[in-house]
């Protein structure tokens, strides 16, 4: 326990949040001038146009959040990301109160909720709207009652469990790994074993299932698209072929997404569990990490892992590394964590003002921020395009191109159509859309394509009428060709 008056302490952890929040606030409105939307950011913000339980690769929550977010903010850059920001505040509080409940020390629970809103992943991540943001509210929210119901063994832990854990299956599908990781450490403590015989624990899992049905039924309604997308091109397992070097990739990548001076030490304390295992929080918080981690180097290993798949696991990491640095006296260590990471998540916001003091040259290979560029102008350039042809639809054969356009075109072509002569069922758009029902229709299509000869012959005519450049630096610039085709005549 810490002697009352500690700075250490809810209101510090309060003011240095909301110090935060407004410069990363400050940040997100400047970077609209200067970036655009991440393609999955315009792919979500089209799902956000229509309320659904279900959208082709994802549950519906990052869609709502979307909707929340433009509803209260406006249909803009910020508009779309803003809830970031808040949806985080939440999250580092669930992480505070989570540390507080499991070591009842106010130094733990403060050290731990800074470093995790300090994270490089948290520093990108509060300025994207992405599936991560809710997922990760969620699942704090999940372990934080968790383990009050353990303690207590109150009805309103138990089901406040049950809502979080359904929020979060409507979040990120992985969040089916909390129940692994929960069920191994109950069947591992001797402390709380009894509950595998709760009948309170079942029916909060009741209850969350209970929550994620409409996703489910939409799923059923879909094909089970969402799985599909998940199992096929998410993880994109075809064997047993062994890839060393896409794990070590990944493994490398964690030192960027957690900090390298944290993700260091979490791979020091793991290996740890025989001294571990004697501390029931600390055993509870390994059985939080153990499973996903090993999941996740297990898929990079077969296949290939983003680096964010990892990141529910940071929630119980972070308190980890956190407890074991202040119970062991080696706050230093902790101290010099978060002060790298908030240089380089600072380094990150000011990236292109510190080159330029620098005298370094902003190149492809160095710009972090090369694929949310260019994105404004092609949308306005496209857009004129459009205006002197009208009832010509938009036409694209990449998805990632569809969903710029979509929204950096204004008026918003909604009735945009994904090229698809094999008709496959890759994204959103080849399942929402099909050019069959266009025959006779005219169409202005932008690709990255050299000619359009394999498009071209299902048209009345083609026409090139415009090269689209977009220079990002020095010798690099996005080339769009578009085309002027007319009455399409059917796939066949």
């Amino acid at each position: 326990m810490q002697k009352s008056g500690s700075f250490y302490n809810l209101s510090t952890l309060l003011l240095a949040l909301f110090a935060l929040s407004v410069y990363r606030f400050y940040v997100l409105t400047q970077a609209a001038g200067v970036i655009d939307l991440y393609a999955d950011e315009a792919y979500y913000w089209g799902w956000a146009q229509h309320f659904d339980f279900g959208y082709y690769s994802k549950p519906p929550m990052v869609a709502w959040l979307i909707m929340l977010g433009t509803s209260l903010f406006g249909d803009t850059f910020v508009g779309i990301k803003v809830l970031s920001l808040f949806v985080y505040i939440l999250t580092t509080l669930n992480i505070y109160f989570l540390a507080k409940e499991l070591f009842d020390n106010e130094e733990i629970a403060f050290f731990s909720g800074l470093a995790f809103v300090t994270l490089p992943a948290v520093w990108l991540s509060s300025l994207i709207i992405s599936t991560d943001v809710p997922f990760l509210f969620f699942w704090s929210l999940a372990m934080l009652f968790f383990v009050k119901a353990l303690k207590s063994d109150r009805w309103r832990d138990w089901l406040v469990t049950g809502i979080a854990g359904g929020g979060g299956l409507l979040s990120k599908y992985t969040m089916i790994i909390f129940v692994v990781s929960a069920f191994a450490y109950l069947i591992l403590s001797s402390r709380y074993r009894h509950h595998l015989k709760n009948p309170r624990l079942y029916s909060a899992m009741a209850l969350a299932a209970i929550l994620y049905m409409p996703n489910l039924y939409w799923n059923y309604t879909h094909e089970f698209v969402s799985f599909k997308h998940t199992s096929r091109d998410n993880a994109h397992i075809t064997g047993l072929h062994f890839h060393l070097g896409k794990m070590l990739e990944f493994l490398g990548s964690q030192f960027g997404v957690f900090g390298p001076v944290l993700f260091g030490w979490l791979l020091a304390i793991l290996p740890r569990y025989g001294r571990l295992r004697d501390d029931e929080r600390m055993k509870l918080l390994w059985w939080f990490i153990m499973p996903m981690f090993a999941l996740i180097l297990t898929v990079s290993l077969l296949s290939r892992a983003f680096a964010n798949w990892s990141a529910p696991m940071y929630v119980a990491s972070t308190l980890l590394v956190v407890a074991w640095l202040v119970l062991r006296d080696k706050k230093r260590w902790l101290a010099a964590a978060i002060a790298v990471n908030i240089a380089l998540g600072v380094g990150l916001y000011h990236y292109y003002s510190i080159a330029h003091l620098m005298g370094v040259e902003v190149t492809r290979k160095i710009d972090p921020f090369r694929r949310v560029r260019g994105w404004h102008e092609l949308g306005t350039a496209v857009g004129e395009i459009l205006k002197r042809h009208p009832g010509a639809k938009l036409l694209s054969d990449d998805r990632k191109v569809m969903a710029e356009l979509i929204f950096y075109v204004h008026p918003h072509p909604f009735d945009a159509v994904k090229w698809n002569p094999n008709h496959t069922l890759r994204d959103h758009y080849e399942m929402t859309t099909d050019l069959q029902k266009h025959v006779g229709d005219d169409f202005i299509y932008v690709t990255r394509r050299k000619g359009a000869g394999g498009v071209a012959k299902y048209f009345k005519s083609a026409e090139k009428i415009a090269t689209i450049r977009i220079p990002l630096h020095k010798e690099d610039a996005m080339v769009f060709d578009v085309y002027y085709l007319k009455h399409f005549k059917g796939y066949r």
